[in-house]
């Protein structure tokens, strides 16, 4: 029987009055409230334990099967045909809380190529599904903490953003070959250790400052915001999915103290990182 989870509020803030559910968690366990589920104005990862079949949007045929992810834009109309009934959860997320995601991440929903379907490998796969199973955990408590909800399908989204990368590479369906995917490939690459613009600019061929305009144009945001931005989402899902201690994150991540990888994360978060764990629940 399908379960149904959501909170009320701004996607900035703890909920409040207003009359919208920004972030909702269903399960399936079969086709017909699989379709039922995806009615309404959000974007809709679906996560497949089981079942195969085949869907089939804007004429493109793509085979179901378990451990995909696939993610649907609102009023995307699937037809569905499976030979065994699927089963799985299901992830609803409003367009206003998936423009507050990083730009970083909103390719992933927002992007050309929206509605795709996504090969996961187990460890991926258990993954994804501990996070939708601890979405579903927060929105089931007394008192739900909308940012902690949040946070969470940020880090979502960063997982399906990575895993695109990494599946792909150079010729994931949302690249092109424009400079400004060249410098999104080259921050991925070299994040860690190069957070110059110039850096980048050189490597692309081009001044700091085309770099800057191309950014602002595909990106509304500077380069040097870009690549702080990876960097940021980085130390997030570190902080969130790994035991390693602030000290080690701060080395990894290429700063030269603890100090001043704090003072950078405060700046970006208004939080300590310690802080920012407390709130994940990970101190």
């Amino acid at each position: 029987m399908s379960k149904t989870k959501s909170y009320i509020g701004h996607p900035d803030s703890d909920p409040g009055p207003e009359n919208k559910a920004f972030v909702e968690y269903k399960s399936f366990d079969n086709a017909s409230m699989l379709t039922a589920a995806l009615e309404g104005d959000y974007f809709a990862l679906i996560l497949f334990e089981s079942g195969t079949g085949e869907q089939n949007i804007t004429s493109q045929k793509q085979v179901i099967k378990p451990q995909q992810i696939c993610i649907y834009p609102p009023g995307e109309i699937a037809q569905w045909s499976f030979q065994n009934e699927p089963k799985g959860q299901i992830l609803l997320i409003k367009r206003p809380l998936i423009e507050t995601f990083p730009t970083i991440l909103q390719f992933s929903f927002l992007g050309p190529n929206a509605h795709s379907l996504l090969d996961l490998d187990t460890e991926m796969y258990e993954k994804v599904c501990a996070e939708f199973s601890a979405i579903n955990k927060e929105l089931s408590a007394s008192t739900v903490f909308s940012e902690l909800v949040n946070a969470r399908c940020r880090l979502v989204g960063l997982m399906i953003t990575l895993w695109v990368a990494h599946t792909f590479g150079d010729h994931s369906p949302r690249q092109s070959k424009s400079i400004a995917y060249k410098f999104q490939a080259m921050v991925d690459k070299h994040f860690k250790t190069q957070k110059s613009v110039s850096f980048y600019a050189n490597h692309l061929c081009i001044t700091s400052n085309y770099l800057g305009v191309l950014c602002k144009k595909q990106y509304k945001m500077s380069a040097l915001d870009f690549i702080q931005e990876r960097v940021l989402l980085e130390a997030k899902r570190l902080l969130h999915s790994s035991d390693r201690s602030i000290k080690e994150i701060a080395f990894d991540l290429g700063f030269k103290s603890q100090t001043y990888f704090c003072y950078f994360f405060k700046v970006k978060t208004s939080l300590t990182p310690r802080e920012y764990k407390i709130i994940l629940g990970k101190s």
